[in-house]
């Protein structure tokens, strides 16, 4: 039965994934705003997004749709960005509007951490089935963002894939 489960699993995924790449996203800048005097980085649609260390994570007083991101991108062996709790967001926009956060917390304070936004969309696409179908629930209810898995979740890695 889980042999089966699986497969369900990944059929499902490719199909999902032909319809969710079907139309290109746009990088907007326009849906957030980046907060001065506040712990905050940025406002999105829900609320805050705190991006930081551990140590300032911890302290950080935040509300039910408030965003909490663990900046690990001077790591010396892979730089990574971590969404806490990415599992409970499924609305595609938000998910758009937050990655979009991300990427100007990179201009702002950059690092050799280098993920394209395409590549972090299906990343966190396929944590949340993951996460959806309970496969290995402990590792995918929060996505992270590293180095390495650019070049496992590059759009044109999976369209050549999807041909087969």
């Amino acid at each position: 039965m889980e042999k089966y489960k699986k497969k369900l699993f990944f059929i499902t995924a490719f199909i999902i994934l032909i319809g969710y790449y079907s139309k290109d996203y746009k990088y907007k800048r326009t849906s957030y705003e980046i907060t001065k005097d506040s712990d905050a980085f940025a406002t999105y649609s829900d609320g805050l997004i705190y991006i930081g260390d551990e140590n300032f994570l911890e302290h950080i007083k935040c509300q039910d749709n408030d965003i909490l991101i663990c900046d690990q991108r001077f790591s010396d062996n892979d730089p990574d960005m971590i969404i806490y709790n990415s599992c409970l967001i499924n609305d595609k926009e938000k998910r758009n509007e937050i990655l979009e956060v991300i990427c100007e917390y990179e201009e702002t304070y950059p690092s050799n951490w280098d993920r394209s936004i395409e590549s972090m969309r299906l990343e966190w696409f396929m944590h949340n089935l993951s996460y959806y179908f309970e496969y290995r629930k402990d590792r995918t209810a929060d996505v992270d963002l590293n180095n390495e898995d650019e070049k496992k979740y590059d759009k044109k890695v999976l369209r050549r894939i999807l041909r087969l």
